[in-house]
């Protein structure tokens, strides 16, 4: 019988630690760990360095550890075992969605084993045809539910500034407008890319959706008009309501202050201090008085008395707690 240490472990195994990690996992510490991963990789981190900025993301999970330690040690034997690591991590959300909607532990290997992904010379177009082989054998309607996640993922990825309006509220409200028509629903994601991928005016990528609608589900075109003009103005009002939030905050009494590295809190004796100072036109005839003062204490030549002097101040030191 084989030694499992010594097994280079499939695309199939590294997915389920990944999937088993993301389940034990807020959404924010996954995304963190996603880019403490992909940081490592890029300074091309020495494996235990590298191993060692990992383990806390197991805090919730020990029961992985032993996995992820004998898959990092195949890692330091093999530098392309790491990188095909690194690619079933990136492609973990995706795979998950995948294996729900296929529901068939055998059809997901199929699928798995479809996308390459223990193999580092499959060109792009061999990827594409084997997994177009898997997806022609797939029911249609099964078909079309993986396509569409395909068509969101690329959507999200290259959406620019409006990725972050393709919300799952947001994508369900466009597929619930096209009346659950799913074939037009990604032809629509795929034409909304032009935007970016070819550089196409917002105005004609309207232009083009408006067509494929009014072909297939006219009636649906107000309502999807509406939606594509809310998500063109969403990047600008997300930004409007960002500075509001600035604002406020600035204007908080209340904010904090960091000072030299210090942290400052508002003192009410501070501040009633600072509020006896003049402002304005009050301060400049302060600050005249001051100077004719000063000009009497050089005229009365009393400067060299008035150095020798010592100050006291008897106010209470504020302490800082």
């Amino acid at each position: 019988m084989a030694d499992p240490n010594n097994t280079k472990p499939t695309p199939l195994s590294q997915f389920c630690l990944f999937k088993s990690l993301s389940y034990s996992l807020f959404e924010d510490d996954w995304v963190n760990m996603v880019e403490s991963w992909q940081s490592m990789v890029a300074v091309n981190a020495p494996i235990p360095e590298f191993t060692l900025n990992m383990v806390p993301f197991f805090a919730n999970a020990p029961r992985l550890l032993s996995v992820f330690y004998r898959y990092m040690n195949y890692a330091e034997k093999d530098p392309e075992f790491l990188s095909t690591l690194t690619t079933v991590l990136m492609s973990t959300p995706l795979l998950i969605k995948v294996q729900h909607i296929l529901h068939s532990a055998d059809l997901f290997k199929d699928y798995v084993i479809a996308l390459k992904l223990d193999n580092p010379s499959a060109s792009h177009t061999q990827v594409m045809q084997s997994l177009q082989t898997f997806l022609q054998g797939l029911p249609e309607g099964m078909r079309l539910e993986i396509q569409k996640v395909f068509a969101e993922e690329e959507a999200s990825d290259s959406m620019g500034k409006f990725a972050l309006c393709f919300t799952p509220t947001t994508l369900d409200t466009a597929l619930q407008l096209l009346h659950a028509d799913t074939q037009l629903y990604i032809d629509i994601l795929s034409t909304l890319q032009l935007n970016q991928n070819e550089n196409m005016p917002w105005d004609a990528v309207v232009d083009k959706i408006k067509t494929l609608v009014l072909a297939k589900k006219a009636n649906a075109w107000p309502g999807v008009e509406q939606f594509l003009s809310s998500l063109h103005w969403a990047p600008q009002q997300q930004e409007v309501a960002k500075q509001q939030d600035m604002d406020a905050e600035n204007d908080d009494d209340n904010v904090l202050e960091m000072v030299e590295g210090v942290d400052y809190y508002p003192d009410e004796e501070d501040e009633q201090e600072l509020g006896s100072f003049p402002e304005a036109e009050e301060y400049d005839q302060y600050y005249a008085d001051f100077l004719q003062d000063v000009q009497e204490i050089q005229a009365n030549r009393v400067m060299d008395d008035f150095s020798k002097l010592g100050t006291t101040d008897s106010r209470h030191a504020v302490e800082s707690w």
